[in-house]
C-alpha cells in the first residue's frame, strides 16, 4: 500500500512541476504582451493580458505551495527517522 501511494504521489509531483513550468512560460508571454499593448492606445487588450497574468500567478502560487509543502514534509520525515 505504501509503495502504491509513493508512486501516485510521484506522478502528482511531476504533474505539479509541469504546471508550474507551463504557468511560468505563460506568465512571461502574457507580461510581454501586456507591456506591448500598454504602449498602444488599445487599453482593453492591456487589461485582458493583466488578467491573464493574474491567472498565471494563481497557478504558480498554488503549485509552489504544494511543492514547498511536499519538500518540507519529506525533509521532516527524513530527520525523524533514526
Amino acid at each position: 500500500m505504501e509503495k502504491e501511494w509513493a508512486r501516485w504521489l510521484f506522478y502528482v509531483d511531476v504533474i505539479t512541476i509541469a504546471i508550474f513550468v507551463i504557468a511560468t512560460i505563460y506568465l512571461a508571454k502574457d507580461a510581454f504582451w501586456a507591456g506591448y499593448y500598454r504602449g498602444l492606445p488599445d487599453i482593453n487588450k492591456y487589461g485582458d493580458f493583466l488578467w491573464h497574468m493574474a491567472r498565471d500567478v494563481a497557478f504558480q502560487t498554488a503549485t509552489l505551495i504544494y511543492i514547498l509543502f511536499r519538500m518540507f514534509r519529506c525533509q521532516f520525515l527524513l530527520t525523524k527517522k533514526p
